[in-house]
């Protein structure tokens, strides 16, 4: 039962990442929408770091997401590059992200970030 609860849990960044890639996304623009997946504003998440599962920073929240259907909620990220050189911009569900000391959190690696398609704002 234990080894089901464990593979559970290590295949939601992945569901997670495919229902990221089939949705069509809307930039919020509502400063002040709370986020309840992270109990913070839009505001608050917006420029915050992301830290892969190592506690690498790997990124920023660059923009909030909400799918067509008014409920899915998702960040694009800003990762990889070097001084904003080579960035890219991905999408990541925000029920896969958790809040950390020093920003958000995912159980994600980096590797696993940059190999997300590029999303198009």
């Amino acid at each position: 039962m234990m080894y089901r609860h464990l593979i559970l849990a290590a295949l939601l960044p992945v569901m997670a990442t495919v229902q990221a890639q089939t949705t069509s996304w809307i930039e919020v623009e509502d400063g002040d929408m709370m986020i309840p997946a992270l109990s913070m504003s839009v505001d608050e998440i917006d420029g915050m770091s992301i830290y892969d599962n190592t506690g690498e920073r790997v990124g920023e929240v660059d923009d909030v997401l909400v799918g067509e259907d008014g409920t899915t909620m998702a960040a694009s990220l800003d990762i990889g590059g070097f001084l904003g050189m080579g960035e890219r911009d991905v999408v990541l569900p925000l029920e896969s992200l958790t809040r950390g000391e020093d920003g958000l959190l995912t159980m994600m690696s980096k590797e696993e970030l940059e190999s997300l398609p590029e999303y198009e704002d």
